[in-house]
């Protein structure tokens, strides 16, 4: 598939992810976590990053089964649609490890019952340095043209009246962008029961806060991780030399991690 073929899916296929307390997602004070997801079957099962829906990590069981939390997700073009999470953050803890090891990733299902989501599937291989990949999201750094949220003059009973409608268009940004695998680490996790075999990796190009749990895909469209975070490095200045800014790389996660659960889950549902 060529680029625009591939970009052409992750459109259709990409979500906008809210965490929220209660039922009213525009309101900054009851937000937990927003992020991004992606379809991985026919039936609108989304996978996600963990801290998009808990707000932190490690991820704690009272965050996963509040009753008071709501998950809504939505793409460019569709329509909103409420979601549990099925899996969340597992975790595995042993003997050397003081906090269990958090894996940042989330299935969730849709409340309602679907059957003709357009999906992307996931690669069930390891990735390889070198792999040239398009990765999608709603980074919180995207305007809309012209700045025109920023100039309209909000006293106006007109300028009131789209308001919700400019927040959810802010929100709706979906940034594409390319690049290539440029490092990766595998990892093995166990508590002596359960074993998680999966990669972390490095993408030598950014998508800012708000494409976590964003899709990252081969030249098949196929998912082959979840952007988790941003990576950041320090600058040596004089005065700050503590601070820490991005690197213009992204940190991914595969999601073969979890891969022996999800089907499990699916096959079950």
């Amino acid at each position: 598939m060529n680029k625009i073929e591939i970009s052409d899916a992750l459109v259709k296929t990409t979500y906008l992810v809210n965490s929220f307390y209660g039922q009213e997602p525009l309101n900054a004070e009851n937000s937990i976590g927003t992020g991004s997801g992606v379809a991985i079957n026919a039936k609108g099962d989304l996978l996600t990053a963990a801290h998009v829906v808990t707000g932190r990590i490690p991820i704690k069981p009272e965050d996963v089964n509040d009753p008071s939390v709501t998950i809504v997700a939505k793409t460019k073009t569709g329509q909103f649609n409420q979601y549990y999470p099925v899996l969340c953050g597992v975790g595995i803890q042993n003997s050397l490890t003081k906090e269990p090891i958090t894996v940042d990733l989330a299935l969730l299902r849709p409340l309602s019952t679907q059957n003709d989501v357009p999906f992307l599937r996931l690669n069930r291989n390891p990735i390889k340095v070198g792999f040239e990949v398009l990765m999608a999201g709603f980074p919180d750094d995207m305007e809309l043209p012209l700045s025109v949220d920023q100039t309209l003059d909000m006293t106006q009973p007109e300028v009131q009246f789209i308001l919700p409608s400019l927040q959810i268009a802010r929100l709706q940004l979906l940034m594409i962008k390319s690049g290539m695998v440029g490092y990766e680490n595998r990892v093995t996790l166990t508590d002596g029961k359960l074993t998680l075999e999966g990669q972390v990796f490095y993408v030598d190009n950014q998508l800012h806060s708000g494409a976590s749990g964003g899709p990252v895909v081969n030249q098949d469209a196929e998912v082959i991780g979840i952007i988790t975070k941003r990576a950041i490095t320090s600058v040596s200045y004089l005065e700050t030399p503590n601070l820490g800014v991005p690197s213009g790389s992204t940190v991914v996660i595969s999601p073969r991690f979890i891969l022996p659960l999800i089907d499990n889950e699916i096959v079950n549902r």
